[in-house]
């Protein structure tokens, strides 16, 4: 068996839908079901179908945050950096230059701060891999169960959240294995899988254009079986939800007119943080999935909870983990932080230079935490707080970006005023650049996980370097845009295992000094 399926098979995770009661499923077999079955099944009583993949739709949303994704941890070596797509993205965060560690810390995300992990024998390519490939097989799965033109409302969601899935990924995938779209649409990408398992799904790497062409299909196809459909929770795909991540990925491709129309319809009915949302005590705005700008998130409860191995247990610097008592406090970047104007009520979700903020651990010890160091994400009890993956000021900012791309900086100003209005009551600008945007992205957006996918579309550098800089004195880096630093190989499972991948499909390595 080829690499792809081995690194696409995994168990179901199962739990059971808000709407549903718990005698609905059988969790035991969910998804069992021999093709024959399954066609006497839609033959006789199309909504039985139902039964066959909603522990399947569950068990691909729980996936999202589950610890052990990759099935990589063991007990000398727990990773507790996988905990989830957001751990992936965290990852990414932390390889730039928004995020300044001043310690090496636990480890766990010490080697993606140095841009050392991008080697295809090393643990991080695989891990990346393997989370993504496995939400396409899910959904694959739930695809290939549900009649396309089935007119029963749950399962054309079903079917449309398994696109939106499937979509998403691929897209994920190739930012991560290629250089960004614009450029390089003819460069290998990733390859496209579209059939199960048991149809086989050996595939060499695409073309970029082939990639984005596929996952735009997937996208607007989910749209049709979406509309309409009201979700019973927050931790499920709805029509907006797919909007919004199709919007994200017209940054990436530079459709700027889509990304217009995307991000606005995904936006509404979700109200932008007012000033006390955002400097809340409780830090319920970044921590709670029913927090009104919260599009799309993980319900983290006592059953779904990693602890240690958990966001806030990296970003919380009042917790027991290892961004609070185990000292490897996550701050922002001193240049960043700078570019805040005094009026920024941003300026607040960090400790300030000449403020003191005291952090009590549960062993009794008091530490002042230093400058810099975020206060955004805060301590919710038996490490419950939610994950947040998609809000609406993401929508404002995709949508102001994309007006400034297109040259219309007065209507990207006018966007933008609708969250600098909550944000800053200094900023009053009739013109807004792409710059200006990129820079109320960075810091609206700070340690949700857009960072490096911003730099590589974006095609900027990174510059740890200058003076007064906060970052660790081993890794004061400045690498340019297009490194490959940034990066990763495909894994050496696949290309030794992968009939239609060899060596020469393998990415380069990095060249040149990180330091310049």
């Amino acid at each position: 068996m080829k690499a792809i399926n081995k690194i696409l098979i995994s168990t179901v995770a199962c739990a059971t839908l808000a709407s549903c009661g718990e005698d609905y499923f059988d969790i035991e077999n969910a998804g069992i079901v021999s093709n024959e079955t399954l066609e006497e099944i839609q033959a006789s009583d199309p909504d039985a179908i139902l039964e066959v993949v909603a522990p399947l739709v569950v068990g691909l949303n729980n996936y999202t945050c589950e610890f052990n994704a990759s099935g990589q941890a063991t007990e000398s070596n727990p990773c507790h950096f996988d905990f989830g797509i957001l751990g992936l993205f965290h990852c990414g965060d932390v390889m730039v230059d928004d995020i300044a560690f001043t310690t090496q810390g636990s480890g766990w995300f010490t080697y993606d701060y140095q841009l050392d992990y991008w080697d295809a024998q090393y643990v991080k390519p695989y891990v990346y891999w393997k989370i993504f490939y496995t939400i396409i097989q899910r959904a694959n799965e739930i695809i290939s169960k549900i009649d396309e033109n089935t007119e029963n409302a749950d399962l054309r969601a079903y079917r449309g959240m398994a696109l939106a899935y499937r979509a998403m990924s691929h897209a994920y995938l190739a930012q991560m294995y290629q250089q960004t779209y614009v450029g390089n649409e003819d460069a290998p990408g990733v390859p496209i899988i579209l059939t199960t398992l048991e149809e086989g799904n050996v595939e060499g790497r695409a073309t970029l254009r082939q990639v984005y062409t596929q996952v735009e299909k997937d996208f607007k196809a989910s749209f049709g079986y979406l509309e309409g459909w009201v979700r019973p929770n927050k931790t499920m795909i709805d029509e907006q939800v797919a909007k919004g991540l199709y919007a994200r990925i017209c940054l990436v491709t530079n459709n700027w007119d889509d990304a217009i129309t995307y991000s606005k319809e995904a936006r509404e009915g979700y109200p932008l943080f007012t000033e006390s949302e955002v400097l809340s005590e409780d830090g319920s705005a970044f921590s709670n999935i029913n927090a009104s700008e919260w599009i799309w998130g993980a319900d983290i409860t006592a059953e779904t909870s990693t602890a240690f191995a958990s966001f806030f247990s990296f970003m919380c610097a009042f917790d027991e983990g290892y961004g609070g008592a185990a000292g490897n406090y996550q701050q922002i970047d001193r240049n960043l932080f700078d570019q805040m104007s005094a009026t920024d009520i941003r300026r607040q979700l960090y400790v300030n230079p000449g403020e003191t903020v005291t952090a009590t651990y549960s062993d009794g010890s008091k530490v002042n935490l230093p400058t810099y160091t975020n206060l955004k994400f805060k301590k919710v009890n038996n490490w419950l707080a939610d994950y947040v993956y998609m809000r609406a000021s993401e929508m404002v900012l995709i949508e102001a970006e994309a007006k400034a791309q297109k040259g219309d900086q007065g209507g990207a100003a006018t966007t933008l005023k609708e969250l600098m209005a909550l944000r800053d009551p200094s900023w009053n600008r009739s013109v807004a650049t792409v710059d200006e945007v990129y820079k109320q992205r960075r810091l609206e957006l700070w340690g949700e996980g857009f960072a490096l996918f911003d730099h590589l579309r974006l095609k900027k550098g990174i510059n740890r370097a200058y003076e007064g800089s906060n970052h660790l004195s081993t890794c004061r880096y400045t690498i340019d845009a297009g490194s490959w630093y940034f990066l990763y190989q495909i894994p050496q499972t696949e290309i030794d295992n992968n009939a239609a991948l060899s060596e020469t499909d393998q990415n380069p390595e990095p060249t040149g000094s990180k330091f310049q």
